[in-house]
């Protein structure tokens, strides 16, 4: 009996190119469903297997059988009313790493999930989506398969129609608030731009408000981390409206945000601190230090348990009733320029200074330097994802290749902040060299491949990016 490790996620917007993977049609039908354990058959092309699993969640047990044409057709009646159908496609998303993308058929049409497995438990913590996965399902029971073939579609307000997986345009699950106003972050090609903008971002805080109103027990960490994800784009959203709001105005709006997401920090930072060790030890398996290591790992875990019991469940609803206040007066924000004009100041400076922090980073790869280059890549990656639309099929290919820079040098950055823990534990002297040595290791390996895709990014001089950018915006939104 073998186990696996995998993490399941809504898709969110569908990829221009999955047609282009290979794909495979299944049809499975399940024999016996219970609490823990589910027995399944399937087809899939011309294989016919029947499977054994139990467990639930991210890591289960599983046992797997060829089967006959004869043996299948005679179990295959057994499983009427418990049936699926989908296509599945792979797609390679590197490191070794492939997402099998389903996209189902028949009672089940219009749902697409993405499903990653993994070697082990460590990979699967540092694994980072691509910006076209959604909402991560792992765990969710509703979402199994064994659900989906007995009970269907899970009720939810807003599930995506067949019709918006025709056109890749998925936005995941609640796609629209409860007055029914849309909340992708993207500008629609029939709204102003500030009025496209305010709606954005008025999504965005209801999207936080609503998971942190929900966070209980071990869906909290999933609920902070989506709720600070929530408050970055809505943090972008006003840098690119930074000189239509003015500075004084930017900057108490921005601090109201700021502030609402350092409340939410603590448990998710020592939480990635563990991660980060963890993908450090798998990485480096052969040469990691034996004797501290399992201290170390025990230290952060202790760390995040105290901080997930000191006092978190107040931090949340302090976050909560500012995210709820700052969020009122986003009708109220001044804009007065519409369509390019209120768009293009920020999007230029966005990436001119994105340029500008690449420029230093390869001129000296400091901590602080591929950290400012991370964030200015990250606000290039949320305004990019806002003008996706004006051409789907080039922009998400750069919306991609941005959101992977980002990832690069966040888990730079990661390394840097375990350094700095690393410093502080006094029961880590005798190997502290060698952890530190690693640490430095894979953080050059990471800039090396930064530098080089951020060369990419950022190859156009900021006039020529903004010229290309408007004249999509031009075609698309000026008949």
């Amino acid at each position: 009996m073998s186990s696996e490790i995998e993490r399941k996620f809504l898709v969110a917007r569908i990829p221009s190119w999955l047609g282009e993977c290979s794909s495979t049609r299944i049809e499975q039908g399940y024999l016996a469903i219970a609490a823990e354990i589910e027995v399944r058959l399937r087809r899939a092309g011309a294989d016919l297997t029947l499977t054994a699993k139990r467990g639930h969640g991210e890591v289960r047990e599983e046992v797997e059988l060829a089967f006959g044409p004869g043996q299948f057709a005679a179990l295959w009646p057994l499983t009427a009313d418990r049936r699926l159908t989908k296509t599945r496609h792979l797609v390679p998303l590197g490191n070794g790493l492939r997402a099998e993308v389903d996209v189902y058929r028949g009672a089940l049409e219009g749902l697409v999930t993405a499903e990653v497995e993994f070697e082990s438990e460590a990979r699967s913590r540092w694994f980072r989506p691509p910006a076209w996965f959604g909402e991560e399902l792992t765990g969710e029971r509703r979402y199994s398969n064994q659900a989906l073939a007995s009970d269907g579609l899970p009720a939810a307000e807003g599930f995506p129609t067949h019709e918006s997986v025709e056109e890749g345009k998925l936005q995941g699950m609640n796609g629209e608030s409860e007055g029914g106003e849309s909340r992708s972050y993207h500008l629609k090609r029939d709204e102003g731009a500030a009025d496209g903008l305010r709606r954005v971002a008025r999504g965005r805080v209801e999207k936080a408000a609503g998971r942190l109103r929900d966070a209980d027990g071990e869906d909290r960490a999933k609920a902070i981390h989506g709720a600070r994800k929530d408050l970055k784009k809505i943090r972008a959203v006003l840098r690119l409206l930074r000189d239509d709001l003015g500075a004084k105005r930017f900057r108490r709006e921005n601090r109201r945000y700021r502030d609402a997401g350092r409340l939410l920090s603590a448990s998710r930072d020592a939480g990635v601190k563990l991660a980060t060790l963890n993908a450090l030890q798998e990485r480096f398996e052969a040469e990691f230090p034996a004797g501290q290591s399992l201290a170390w790992s025990e230290a952060l875990e202790a760390d995040r348990d105290e901080v997930a019991g000191a006092g978190e469940a107040a931090d949340v609803e302090r976050a909560l009733s500012r995210i709820e206040k700052a969020g009122a007066r986003i009708r109220s924000w001044p804009l007065e320029a519409d369509s390019w004009e209120l768009i293009e100041p920020g999007l230029t400076r966005s990436y001119r200074d994105g340029r500008e922090a690449l420029a230093d980073a390869r001129v000296e790869g400091s901590a602080d330097n591929v950290h400012d280059l991370r964030k200015r890549a990250k606000d290039l990656w949320y305004h990019l994802r806002l003008l996706e639309k004006a051409w789907p099929g080039l922009l998400e290919e750069t919306v991609e290749q941005v959101h992977r820079l980002t990832e690069l040098l966040g888990d730079h950055h990661d390394l840097a902040v375990l350094g700095e823990d690393l410093q502080r534990r006094a029961g880590i002297v005798a190997e502290r060299d060698a952890f530190q040595e690693l640490i430095e290791r894979r953080q050059a390996e990471l800039l090396a491949e930064s530098l080089d895709l951020g060369r990419r990014v950022y190859a156009e001089l900021p006039k020529h990016f903004r010229r290309r950018l408007h004249a999509y915006w031009r075609v698309w939104r000026e008949p």
